[in-house]
């Protein structure tokens, strides 16, 4: 019995769509990562400077070296939604990106 399966010698790989778009749009996810970063930097209150600190996004997530346990566990437990918050509104005021969105954050001790 012969294969039916379909063949297409003009198909794309959706990656290579996706950063054509952002290409076309003037974005790249090296950009997009940039825009996130600062944004952490602005909305990151003094106390936490130098403590905890971002290192990667990647799916909405944003990954945060900390410094210390009892630092991770107060970030963790009682700030990791008010981050979000401040973080796509600062991303939203900024114009830079405005079709990203931090959908949770992982906080590590580093």
């Amino acid at each position: 019995m012969k294969s039916l399966r379909r063949t297409n010698a003009e198909a794309v790989p959706i990656g290579d769509l996706v950063n054509q778009v952002f290409q076309k749009f003037g974005l790249s996810r090296g950009a997009e990562y940039q825009v996130v970063f600062e944004s952490w930097d602005c909305i990151v209150p003094p106390e936490f400077i130098g403590r905890a600190r971002a290192v990667s996004f990647r799916n909405g997530k944003l990954i945060v070296a900390v410094e210390s346990s009892p630092l991770l566990e107060e970030l963790k437990g009682y700030r990791m939604s008010e981050f979000i918050q401040l973080l796509n509104q600062h991303i939203q005021l900024s114009g830079n990106a405005t079709h990203l969105i931090v959908r949770g954050i992982e906080f590590r001790r580093n």
